[in-house]
């Protein structure tokens, strides 16, 4: 489109890339692409329709402007293939700024999952991929996996676990909506693929006895660091952190004075959270700093990074099922929850960003005895 010279003609509004014409009062989007302004009409002159229509189309002048970059194409790879659109689709990861690192290596995980299961797909022609096709190749898929067996890994696993499964689909449509949205093809074949749905880990979890228990044998055992070890179970059962988030706590991050402690995200920027300090998490926060003195600001509250050795020696000692690091975030869910709190409060202090429906799914359903003390409270008032 030849729009001409004259900047008379373009009055700005007050929304980025949205201009009109003063002659006919038609709104246009103004798009920079690749160091060239792209024009498009937004066919109306209505002000609140271009604003409305302007997000769409700067979407679609970038994809098409991102299509043509080399950066985003597979060397020698015709424009029509599905390798063409993964190529894009991995570019278009590798420049969203706004995704975690982890987030996006799981997408290139996940791609590579597809192209491993199925191998003849980065050549085909994405305009002949069908419904029925995307069905074939999910049902393989679930059923044989990648082949993948991770070294020293006690159980072999025969297919593809869920949450791997899932993913990969998600990656699947994600290459097939480029091509939807540059009007390739009219729908995405991947969308009726049905997902695999997740397995619920059963909870088994100690008793504040058997915790005790577990603790008081860690701190035992001997060793140079067992009572770090015993400090670093407790903190995690205590305030529900990942083990990546209490090992980055400072005591510059416990607030006395407002009885809080910032608990810094470590997964999404959503995770940084304030939480009371419960509490069991005050008394053992008190007892390391009487143990060690006054120590800086930044100095870390554990030291140490880990200790699933010392753990699961404790848990055969006590004799209880092994526990994670993460399982003690699921205990201390489980005690707040089972002492009253609301799962949406729980949520939040777990770092949970969805409202509670993860917390629902994981702790809707509590272990079995705190089920029949609630049941026996129920009365329907018989005689």
């Amino acid at each position: 489109m030849d729009v001409g010279k004259k900047e008379n003609v373009w009055e700005r509004t007050n929304v980025t890339n949205l201009l009109r014409n003063r002659q006919s009062g038609t709104y246009y989007a103004r798009v920079k692409v690749n160091g060239k302004q792209k024009w498009r009409t937004l066919k109306t002159s209505v002000f609140s329709v271009a604003k409305l229509r302007l997000g769409d189309v700067e979407k679609e002048v970038r994809a098409h402007g991102l299509a043509a970059t080399g950066e985003a194409r597979t060397a020698g790879v015709d424009e029509m293939t599905v390798g063409h659109f993964i190529g894009i689709f991995l570019e278009r990861t590798r420049q969203d700024s706004s995704l975690a690192p982890a987030t996006r290596e799981r997408r290139g995980t996940a791609i590579k999952a597809v192209v491993t299961t199925w191998s003849d797909l980065p050549g085909r022609d994405i305009r002949r991929v069908t419904a029925p096709d995307c069905r074939i190749w999910a049902a393989a898929a679930l059923r044989e996996g990648t082949g993948f067996i991770a070294p020293n890994v006690k159980t072999k696993r025969k297919g593809m676990s869920s949450s791997a499964f899932n993913k990969a689909i998600d990656a699947l449509r994600s290459v097939f909506e480029i091509a939807r949205e540059q009007g390739v093809i009219y729908k995405n074949p991947a969308d009726e693929i049905t997902k695999a749905p997740p397995k619920q880990k059963r909870l088994t979890l100690p008793t504040a006895e058997q915790f005790n228990a577990i603790v008081k044998s860690i701190a035992t055992a001997g060793s140079k660091w067992s009572p770090d070890c015993a400090d670093m179970v407790r903190l995690l059962a205590y305030c529900g952190a990942r083990l990546r988030e209490a090992t980055s706590l400072q005591w510059c991050h416990v607030d006395r004075a407002k009885n809080e402690l910032t608990v810094p995200g470590t997964k999404t920027e959503t995770s940084y959270r304030l939480i009371p300090i419960f509490p069991a998490l005050g008394a053992l926060l008190a007892e390391i700093r009487a143990r060690r003195g006054e120590e800086a600001p930044t100095a870390p509250i554990l030291r140490v990074g880990g200790g699933l050795g010392s753990l699961d020696s404790a848990c055969e000692a006590v004799g209880v099922a092994k526990l994670t690091h993460h399982d003690l975030r699921h205990l201390f869910a489980t005690r707040c929850i089972e002492s009253g709190v609301d799962i949406p409060t729980v949520s939040r202090w777990l770092g949970h960003s969805d409202g509670g429906a993860l917390a629902m799914k994981t702790y809707g359903h509590l272990r079995q005895e705190h089920s029949q003390a609630q049941a026996a409270k129920v009365d329907f008032g018989s005689s």
